[in-house]
């Protein structure tokens, strides 16, 4: 028994160590790309600037009420002895309102959460920016790789209709073969200029998230041919736990209960207390004077922004549970897409491709020899190309998912993390 918990235990973590391998490996494809997006994308200053902006709220919330400087003259300006300024009384003070009941810890709370939101919601964001990268990535290679594959077919088609000319000029075949092999020739022109306009517009999009020409990139087609080493479906839903739109809503609802206990505190008023100093100008005497003043919460106890903080509170509080359910059903959603197509890329790269390719040449040696019919020559051609482009679109299919999956596991988490700390170093 224990042997085979050994044995187990070791499975376990050289999967674990090949699975790290092979992320690595990925990342380190995609690093350059991730750098010149965290360091040009629009989106992530924008991002980063949400995090100092909720920084100088939280510094705002701290502040105390400015205490008020005033001066009052009396007795001036009457009639008889009271005319002009000889019995004038003027007083010079300052008054403090004095913040009770807890306002001002409730607002710290509130805006400390504010400030956790917002490194939260950038968190998300950034992530998102490259998962974007990682999608925008894998779309401009296969666009390559579907441009040499339309390429290859050119070479294919010629040498198709070297192959036919040469049995129509020794009268082996007919003329209508040359004309149907014209076509195919056409036919792969066609797609040809479709994959250069395909491989324009990945550019473009790749370009759009990185926000910088791409020629700054050196782009390698390895990234199509990391191993497959996926996570469980029960690894994935663990980790939308640590999702930042999760983390987003709990913070929320601590806010909101902040919000409910500021609310109640703004029942008691707040008192203001003041003194200074009263000159007499008829006596030419001095002397202190203190007030203290209170506002009486007769019509307003604030009832209505209470009642406001209870409903938000519930609203949040609901939404923990149904954003959660969200999340798990786009997760399960994007894990059978994920699983999907990596068999649907296995069955291609390891079986179906090799077989098309056989076909294709046995069929091209045997229409020389005259086995073969010039339609099954075609129709291997045909099927070999659309069986690479099948294959090409199952592989752009699996990294969208991929990209989505890495979203989900924070495979991403720590590059993030190391850019929302230098921002916060920067701002202090």
């Amino acid at each position: 028994m224990k042997k085979k918990t050994i044995v187990l235990l070791i499975c376990a973590l050289l999967i674990t160590v090949s699975r790290q391998g092979i992320a690595q490996e990925e990342q380190a494809l995609l690093f350059p790309a991730f750098q010149i997006a965290l360091e040009n994308n629009p989106n992530v200053k924008a991002a980063l600037a949400s995090i100092k902006s909720a920084k100088g709220k939280s510094t705002q919330a701290g502040l105390r009420p400015n205490p008020k400087a005033f001066i009052e003259m009396e007795n001036f300006g009457g009639n008889e002895s009271l005319s002009g300024f000889d019995s004038a009384e003027i007083t010079f003070g300052i008054e403090q309102e004095i913040e009770i009941a807890g306002k001002r810890t409730y607002r710290q709370e509130i805006a400390k959460y504010g400030s956790a939101i917002a490194q939260q919601e950038a968190f998300s964001s950034i992530l998102l920016i490259l998962a974007h990268v990682h999608q925008s990535y894998v779309h401009f290679v296969i666009a390559q790789e579907r441009l040499s594959l339309a390429q290859k077919r050119m070479a294919l088609s010629e040498q198709t209709h070297e192959a036919v000319k040469s049995r129509v000029s020794a009268a082996a075949a007919s003329k209508i073969q040359h004309t149907k092999v014209d076509i195919e020739q056409k036919i792969a022109a066609i797609d040809k200029n479709k994959a250069i306009e395909n491989l324009t517009s990945a550019k473009s999009q790749l370009e759009k998230v990185l926000s910088t020409h791409s020629d700054s990139i050196t782009f390698s087609r390895e990234i199509l041919s990391v191993p497959f080493l996926l996570p469980s479906k029960d690894e994935l839903i663990a980790a939308l736990n640590s999702l930042p739109q999760l983390e987003i809503i709990r913070l929320k609802k601590l806010q909101a209960k902040s919000n409910i206990n500021l609310a109640n505190a703004h029942r008691i008023t707040n008192p203001t207390i003041g003194g200074g100093v009263r000159h007499f100008k008829e006596s030419s005497s001095n002397a202190f004077v203190a007030n203290f003043s209170i506002p009486i919460p007769i019509f307003n106890r604030n009832q209505g922004n209470i009642v406001h903080a209870q409903a938000e509170y519930l609203k949040v509080s609901s939404e923990v549970e149904s954003e959660y359910l969200i999340l798990k059903e786009m997760a399960e959603k994007i894990y059978g897409q994920l699983i999907s197509n990596s068999s649907e890329v296995r069955a291609y790269r390891d079986s179906i491709i090799p077989s098309a390719e056989k076909a294709y040449h046995q069929a091209t040696q045997g229409y020389h020899s005259g086995r073969f019919s010039f339609l099954e020559l075609i129709d291997s051609q045909r099927t070999l190309y659309k069986i690479q482009e099948a294959y090409l679109n199952s592989l752009l299919k699996f990294h969208e998912a991929k990209a989505q999956v890495d979203f989900i596991l924070g495979v991403n988490k720590d590059l993030v993390q190391d850019i929302v700390s230098t921002n916060h170093l920067g701002q202090r």
